[in-house]
């Protein structure tokens, strides 16, 4: 392995990834962070490729990132309440995410309209 991480004597080093990212609905926005796993099938990326990007090519890193824009993913989403220094907050984390599948989707909500006719 080349790079950075090599020369400071970190030979096998294995890049960790945590993202913060903004998600938006008809609903509204929320802040949400989405850990390794989550992140990578976010990005449609590995951690490794990722992290060899920002070393090595930060046009093609900022691109990777930037690839999920305004794409549509259906997100499942665990708050916890959190208090720190006499401020309590609710902490967003996804514990899963996954590409639409219009069908599926398609079936949900003729459920959902059924059950109000």
């Amino acid at each position: 392995s080349s790079g950075i991480n090599a020369e400071y004597g970190y030979p096998d080093f294995k890049y960790r990834l945590m993202l913060s990212v903004k998600l938006a609905d008809m609903s509204g926005v929320e802040w949400v962070t989405l850990f390794q796993e989550n992140g990578e099938k976010l990005l449609g990326r590995s951690t490794q490729e990722l992290g060899q990007l920002k070393e090595t090519a930060d046009e093609q890193f900022d691109k990777a990132l930037d690839e999920p824009l305004f794409r549509r993913y259906t997100f499942k989403i665990r708050g916890k309440l959190e208090t720190w220094n006499d401020e309590t907050r609710t902490r967003m984390s996804v514990f899963n995410v996954a590409d639409i599948d219009p069908v599926k989707e398609s079936e949900r909500m003729l459920r959902e309209i059924a059950q109000f006719a």
